[in-house]
C-alpha cells in the first residue's frame, strides 16, 4: 500500500483493538504498527478490552516503526458497582459499559495498571470490569473517550434520551476536567447514525470537544469475516446462526488519513484533536538505570525485619550452604577444607553476578514460593538454566 502524505489528511487512530482483546479482533501488533508507519501517521494508540496485555510489544514495536505509541484501555464498567455479580439478577440483565482510557504520562500507565488490576482481582464477572469509584480514584493523568456505541454516554443516549446523556457527558467532565472528550464514530451501524448527530449537538453544548475514532477491530476492511469467526469461536455460535454477535457493518477497520477525512470533512476539528490528544500522550518506559544497567520491574524483596536484599541473600545462602555441609557430615561424608573453600569462592562470584545484573530480589522471591510449595507438599519440578543450575540457587 502506497504510504499517504503525513500532511494531508493529518489523523492518529485512539481507538484500536489488538490480538490481545481475545476472540474480538484480528489485528497483531507488528502489523498495526507497520501499517501506522506505511501511512504516515505519527503515533496510534492501543486500547484492548479491559487489559494491559499487549503494552509492552505494542510500546516497543512502535518505537521500532518510529510510531509513538499510546497506551490505553477499553474499560468495562460495571452496572452498578464491581463487587455486585451474579448474585444481583437485575446487575446480571444489564450491559457491560465502556470507556476508552489512555495514559498521559507514566503516571497515567500506572493508573491504568492499578485500574486493570482491579478489574480483574475486584471486578471481574466474565469480563474484567470497573465501577465510577475506582475510576474516580485513579483518574489522574488519564485522557478519557467517551467510547463506542456502547459507553456511557451512547448508553445513556439509547435507553434513556438526550437529557441522560447530556447528564452523564456533565458528570465525566466533572471527573476529567480539560482531558475528556466526546468520541464520534462513524461506521455506518444504525447506533451511531442516531448517536453522531446528539454527539455533535451536545458538544455545543457542554464545551467538551468532539473527537474522531473508528473503534478498530480488524486491519483491512476484507478481514471482517476474520473477526466475525472470532466472535463466533469465543460465543460458541456459528456464522449461520442469526442471534450472533455482530459489530453491525464492515467499517471497524484501520482506515487510511484520508478515508477518516472524507467521513469527517464537516467536522475536520474532530480529526486534527486527534494530533492533539497524541501530542499529550507521552508514556516513556525506562529500562535502563543512569549506569546502563537493565532494570528488572519487580517486587523489592525485604525480610520482615527490614534486612535488604543483599544482606538477606547472603546470609540465607550461607546458611543453607552451612546446612549441606551438615548434611554431608551427618552421613559421614565431610566435605574437606579446601573443596568448601572452592564452594565458597563459588558462591561469591554468583552472587557478584546476580547483584550486578540486578536479580536479588528475583532470586529471593522465586526461593520464597519454592520453599513455600515443599513445606506444603506440593511438587515442584526442575529448574534449568544457569540461574536454577547454580550454586545459590541449590542453597537458597
Amino acid at each position: 500500500m502506497a504510504a499517504e502524505s503525513p500532511t494531508s489528511s493529518p489523523f492518529v487512530h485512539l481507538h484500536v483493538h489488538s490480538q490481545y482483546s481475545l476472540l474480538e479482533s484480528t489485528v497483531r501488533v507488528k502489523q498495526l504498527c507497520q501499517r501506522t508507519q506505511e501511512l504516515g501517521m505519527p503515533a496510534v494508540a492501543l486500547t484492548d478490552s479491559g487489559n494491559l496485555f499487549g503494552a509492552a510489544e505494542f510500546y516497543f514495536t512502535a518505537k521500532d516503526f518510529a510510531v509513538k505509541p499510546i497506551i490505553g484501555i477499553d474499560a468495562f464498567i460495571a452496572p452498578k458497582t464491581r463487587f455486585v455479580k451474579g448474585e444481583d439478577r437485575e446487575a446480571m440483565q444489564m450491559p457491560n459499559r465502556r470507556i476508552v482510557l489512555l495514559a498521559q504520562n507514566n503516571e497515567g500507565y500506572q493508573n491504568l495498571c492499578k485500574l486493570s488490576t482491579i478489574g480483574y482481582h475486584e471486578g471481574f464477572y466474565y469480563k474484567p470490569r470497573l465501577d465510577w469509584e475506582a475510576i474516580r480514584e485513579h483518574s489522574s493523568s488519564l485522557i478519557a473517550l467517551s467510547g463506542g456505541s456502547m459507553g456511557e454516554v451512547g448508553y445513556a443516549f439509547s435507553r434513556q434520551g438526550p437529557e441522560a446523556a447530556l447528564a452523564k457527558i456533565r458528570e465525566l467532565k466533572e471527573i476529567f476536567g480539560d482531558r475528556f472528550y466526546l468520541e464520534i464514530n462513524r461506521t455506518s451501524t444504525p447506533e451511531w447514525t442516531e448517536l453522531s448527530p446528539f454527539l455533535i449537538e451536545a458538544s455545543k453544548i457542554t464545551g467538551v470537544p468532539l473527537v474522531a475514532a473508528n473503534n478498530v477491530h480488524y486491519l483491512d476492511q476484507a478481514d471482517q469475516i476474520g473477526q466475525e469467526v472470532l466472535i463466533c469461536i469465543g460465543s460458541n455460535k456459528t456464522l449461520h446462526d442469526e442471534s450472533r454477535f455482530r459489530l453491525g457493518s464492515d467499517q471497524f477497520y484501520f482506515k487510511t488519513p484520508a478515508e477518516m477525512a472524507k467521513l469527517f470533512k464537516d467536522i475536520p476539528e474532530a480529526l486534527t484533536r486527534t494530533l492533539e490528544i497524541a501530542d499529550r500522550c507521552d508514556v516513556k518506559f525506562k529500562i535502563k538505570d543512569e549506569s546502563g544497567k537493565s532494570i528488572y520491574h519487580l517486587p523489592y524483596f525485604t525480610a520482615d525485619d527490614g534486612t535488604p536484599p543483599q544482606e538477606l541473600i547472603r546470609s540465607t545462602v550461607m546458611k543453607g550452604l552451612q546446612e549441606r555441609f551438615d548434611e554431608a557430615d551427618k552421613i559421614e561424608s565431610p566435605i574437606p577444607a579446601e573443596k568448601r573453600s572452592e564452594y565458597l569462592e563459588r558462591i561469591e562470584f554468583e552472587l557478584g553476578v546476580i547483584e550486578k545484573m540486578g536479580f536479588t530480589s528475583y532470586f529471593l522471591i522465586v526461593a520464597d514460593f519454592i520453599n513455600w510449595a515443599k513445606n506444603n507438599e506440593i511438587p515442584v519440578g526442575p529448574g534449568r538454566g544457569s540461574g536454577a543450575g547454580s550454586l545459590v540457587a541449590y542453597c537458597l
